[in-house]
């Protein structure tokens, strides 16, 4: 009996360490979903607009367009996203131009307290709240690295918002993201199992939803 329960805890440890975290925020008008599970395994969903996903080092963008799903590697769409978005050139802030004050004010958000900050970027001043919530910390990591891998194809300014803090707050126990000021916060957050398709992108290409037969 006593081996059958520590077999059955090891399970259950086992199961929890191996948890994808699935963070939800609103992003502007519309909300994202975060499925975290490791470094190279995360997807970032849009609702109706798509998805994205990074799988070891391939990065995939899925868009819904119509009755079809264009899949391209990111790696090859930057000319596709430049002609779409009329030549503008993503502006990511200079890291090291970005200043990060604290102030005495807390906010709570999706249920964690967190400090707000103000940040200037040398160009912007915004306000930002951020925690020192573990589970928090590694989902603004996820997305950090998101941003990273397709800040270039996405020409997001709220991502570049976040790629700008970076520099400024990844020494600091606050560096978990809950709001930030222009369109960004945290919705909800916790742990789920994701299966490991998930995590894999369709064929590159664009695969057309064929209407059902009729009966």
């Amino acid at each position: 009996m006593r081996r059958i329960l520590l077999s059955t805890l090891v399970a259950l440890c086992s199961a929890t360490s191996h948890a994808d975290i699935i963070a939800r925020y609103a992003m502007g008008s519309e909300t994202i979903v975060l499925s975290y599970r490791d470094d190279q395994h995360i997807r970032v969903d849009r609702g109706q607009m798509g998805y994205s996903i990074i799988n070891g080092e391939q990065a995939t963008a899925i868009i819904s367009q119509g009755g079809a799903q264009v899949v391209m590697n990111v790696d090859d769409m930057g000319e596709v996203i430049a002609s779409a978005q009329q030549g503008q050139a993503i502006t990511v802030p200079d890291t090291q131009a970005v200043s990060l004050s604290p102030t005495k004010e807390f906010s709570n958000i999706a249920g964690f307290k967190g400090r707000v900050y103000n940040v200037n970027t040398g160009s912007a001043n915004y306000r930002t709240v951020l925690t020192d919530s573990p589970v928090v910390i590694q989902a603004s990591d996820a997305l950090r690295q998101f941003f990273r891998r397709f800040a270039g194809a996405m020409k997001n300014d709220r991502g570049n918002k976040l790629l700008a803090l970076e520099n400024s707050f990844k020494d600091q126990p606050d560096r978990g993201v809950l709001y930030v000021e222009g369109g960004f916060k945290l919705v909800s957050i916790g742990e789920g199992d994701r299966p490991n398709s998930h995590y894999t992108p369709p064929p590159i290409g664009i695969q057309f939803n064929m209407p059902a037969a009729s009966r």
